[in-house]
């Protein structure tokens, strides 16, 4: 685990792993246009298929499809009594958990469900017993633009952390996030009780929407945050990102948290790669979280685009970066130092 990051002008060339897997998965043909809502069926549906193969029998991670319960869930949420869905992962359901984790999906806001990290998830659970005994791991399947707004999605998934949090009175909460998961994690954080949760854990994470302009990083930043306007971060996974208003109409991203949002925040891990346009995204938010004296590490994946581990869990190098974030949760579990 890294304590500073680098700042990078360029990304630095890709792996050649992955270019080799690009080729072979076609990763690099025009995409179709498709309507919004079609691509949400699409990509729910494209995940269960990857997750499944990955846990089948004869297949690497088949051992995550055992001695771990999963069950649906809901919770009711504040703005008009709609039931957002959980997915409910347990090595022993019966049993009080000691420890939870809340876990956010990523997607850009606008696609995922709460099976679509399903092989995340169950890694958590399955191979965390040594730090994390007794855990319970919801993944909340928040609303999705366009249909909802992005004040509803952050609403979403404050409701389903008050509701869980308060539910499991006796445990120790983990706030986890993927991408615009992440997002929402860094949100969600900002706004709770520091006291309602004991650390986060945030891969690749969305804290700015610098695509929309400087204007929306903060000044001293500026020059630290590079990667969103140098197109050598592109890759086939993700590019410049275009939201049809700044911030998707949210009044802030976590970037421009003020500093009392952050005070007293717990230990905080953050993964990022270097090829990827929200590379500095993650750096930058770690920069600030220190400078308001939360203690961070961050995991460097050099080489490697946003978020591979999902599109290509099958590499080497996927597992891996998995194997860094289970090392992450046990440092901010304070199992190690």
């Amino acid at each position: 685990m890294d304590d500073e990051p680098p700042v990078l002008h360029k990304a630095p060339p890709l792996d050649p792993a992955w270019l080799q897997h690009e080729w072979e998965a076609n990763l690099l043909a025009p995409k179709p246009a498709m309507d919004p809502l079609v691509r949400q069926e699409v990509y729910a549906t494209q995940c269960r298929e990857r997750n499944s193969a990955m846990i089948a029998p004869g297949a690497r991670d088949h051992r995550l499809a055992q001695g771990i319960k999963t069950q649906s869930a809901h919770v009711s949420s504040t703005l008009g009594g709609y039931d957002i869905p959980m997915l409910q992962y347990d090595r022993d359901p019966e049993t009080e958990p000691t420890w939870v984790a809340i876990y956010y999906h990523g997607g850009g806001l606008l696609v995922g469900e709460a099976d679509s990290e399903d092989l995340s998830c169950r890694r958590i659970v399955k191979d965390s017993e040594a730090f994390l005994p007794g855990l319970r791991l919801y993944s909340i399947g928040y609303r999705l633009q366009p249909v909802y707004s992005a004040t509803t999605i952050v609403q979403d998934c404050v409701d389903a952390f008050d509701f869980v949090s308060k539910s499991h009175p006796g445990a120790k909460v983990l706030v986890v996030g993927s991408s615009s998961g992440g997002q929402l994690a860094a949100l969600v954080t900002q706004q709770a009780s520091k006291t309602s949760f004991h650390g986060v854990v945030l891969r690749c994470p969305v804290t700015s929407d610098a695509f929309s302009g400087r204007e929306y990083v903060p000044a001293r930043l500026h020059d630290l945050h590079t990667s969103a306007w140098n197109r050598s971060f592109d890759t086939s996974l993700l590019g410049f990102m275009k939201r049809d208003q700044p911030r998707d109409g949210l009044e802030r991203m976590p970037l421009e948290a003020r500093v009392e949002s952050l005070k007293e925040m717990p230990r905080t891990w953050i993964q990022v790669c270097t090829n990827d346009v929200l590379y500095s995204d993650g750096t930058c938010y770690a920069m600030v979280l220190r400078h308001a004296g939360v203690e961070v590490k961050t995991d460097v994946v050099w080489g490697w685009p946003h978020t591979f581990w999902l599109k290509a869990p099958h590499l080497p190098r996927a597992f891996e970066a998995d194997t860094a974030m289970l090392e992450g949760m046990a440092w901010v579990a304070g199992s190690t130092n």
